[in-house]
């Protein structure tokens, strides 16, 4: 079974952390995946975003920390805790947008 590595935002919303780094480690398989065919991570890119879901929650100083560790497949529990620590204040200030 395929899983889904773009889900709609507002499912994303509602991740818990362990659903969130779950579907960190999914994005970071499906890109390791797709570089070990050959593609170059441009060409993954050009063809499908798989950070696009993530780019409007993610505030703007973890998300290229998150970028880095999908393409280097850095998974360190020091790098997994930034990432949902932003995750986490990327979900309140969404929100908080949304409802203004």
């Amino acid at each position: 079974m395929k899983k889904n590595i773009r889900p709609s935002t507002s499912k994303i919303l509602g991740f818990s952390n362990q659903e969130f780094r779950n579907y960190i480690f999914t994005l970071q398989d499906y890109l390791q995946n797709k570089l070990a065919e050959g593609l170059s991570i441009d060409e993954i890119l050009d063809i499908e975003d798989p950070f696009e879901t993530l780019e409007p929650i993610l505030p703007e100083e973890v998300y290229p920390i998150m970028v880095l560790a999908m393409i280097n497949n850095i998974r360190s529990d020091t790098v997994m805790d930034a990432l949902t620590e932003g995750f986490q204040k990327g979900v309140i200030q969404y929100k908080n947008v949304k409802n203004a």
